[in-house]
């Protein structure tokens, strides 16, 4: 019987998501025991460690590298905290989940954007880099708070450098936080200097902390990891490795899901105010069967008034932004759930699935299955 050692802390969902990853790969594999920490595995301290034939663990900086090489067992991290290339990886892909912060945030219309990030961290690096590409901003340039993980887990206790740093960002401003946890404490200190979220400092974090997120006031916006995903082929990467199939440090990034839209960045920048309230409006209802017509009847001017202003802020028609809207929910939904295309479709509020067909594929230049077997193979 192989003794599969799970090094995670289960202080999170991040841990719990990762470990049911690989609990569902264990359930393939007879000859597999997996130790872990917690109720739900047998004991694993750091005796029991050295008596593992492979480990699966959250690395959380060089120290610990070194600590698991030194095992002399086939490790998979799941973190990509640390540079070392000591062993193979399976991990969020963090400079594309950096993307997607920047993507989202420009389409609110955000022109002034900051960072906050953990130090001295291999993924908070890449989600930085990949934050500034998708905004073509230089990193040099980005306005940027950063101190350890241990700092920021203290999230009640005040910060006049944290502080000063809120206070003098340009207002409005979209803050991308490299996780919850910083984006929490960014929340708790605008509330203690009258900084009002999202008007004037949007957050968006990551790991989507269901709880954390949800209880948090105003709620937290956060990217979804593929969490489960990143634990079964962690698990599969160090069966291949016990199997002597594979050889060498291998790396492998994980796609991360969609931004889970709170209350932290429901909001569009906009200096017409008009199309700003229309567009908050749109990214609120636009599944919902909103027409055109109920944009412009909410409007405190004519539609034809509206459409103008559109046409020169958007460079679109409200049908047309109606329509992205709800595209863009569909597409998410084909890549992220295993609902049938005519569900997706309902739920999207589109009147018919021919309608839906039509649209995507004018938008996409693919078929809705065509779409989601692509991302599959992504």
């Amino acid at each position: 019987m192989k003794q599969i050692g799970l090094k995670l802390r289960f202080q999170d969902g991040y841990d719990m998501a990762v470990a049911n990853g690989v609990v569902q790969y264990a359930r393939s594999k007879f000859d597999w025991q997996v130790r872990g920490q917690g109720p739900w595995f047998f004991s694993l301290d750091k005796e029991a460690l050295l008596s593992c034939d492979a480990l699966i663990a959250r690395i959380e900086d060089d120290e610990d590298a070194r600590f698991c090489a030194s095992l002399g067992i086939p490790v998979v991290d799941i973190a990509g905290a640390t540079s070392l290339k000591l062993f193979s990886q399976v991990r969020n892909d963090d400079y594309q989940t950096g993307v997607s912060a920047g993507v989202y945030l420009k389409k609110l219309g955000s022109q002034h954007l900051a960072w906050c990030g953990v130090e001295q961290v291999h993924w908070a690096r890449e989600r930085f880099i990949g934050f500034c590409s998708a905004t073509s901003s230089i990193p040099e340039m980005m306005p940027s708070f950063s101190r350890s993980l241990s700092w920021w887990r203290h999230l009640y206790d005040s910060d006049a450098d944290l502080e000063a740093w809120l206070t003098e960002l340009p207002k409005p401003c979209s803050v991308f936080c490299c996780n919850d946890l910083s984006a929490m404490k960014v929340e708790l200190v605008c509330q203690r200097l009258g900084i009002v979220i999202p008007e004037e400092i949007m957050v968006l974090g990551v790991d989507n902390e269901t709880l954390l997120c949800e209880l948090a006031s105003p709620s937290i916006s956060s990217i979804q990891p593929d969490c489960e995903t990143i634990g079964y082929q962690a698990s599969a990467m160090l069966d291949s490795l016990l199997n002597d199939e594979a050889s060498g440090v291998h790396i492998r990034r994980i796609a991360p899901g969609p931004v889970r839209e709170r209350e932290s960045t429901r909001l569009f920048f906009c200096e017409d105010e008009q199309v700003a309230k229309a567009m908050q409006l749109i990214k609120a209802e636009a599944t919902g069967g909103l027409q055109a017509s109920e944009v412009a009847r909410q409007a405190t001017i004519c539609r034809r008034s509206l459409e103008m202003r559109f046409r020169s802020v958007r460079g679109t028609t409200i049908w047309e932004e109606i329509t992205a809207e709800k595209l863009s929910r569909a597409a998410l939904l084909l890549t992220h759930s295993k609902e049938s295309i005519a569900s997706i479709a309902q739920q999207c509020g589109f009147s018919s699935i021919h309608r839906f067909y039509s649209l995507f594929k004018r938008n996409y230049h693919m078929t809705p299955q065509q779409y989601r077997e692509k991302k599959l193979r992504d």
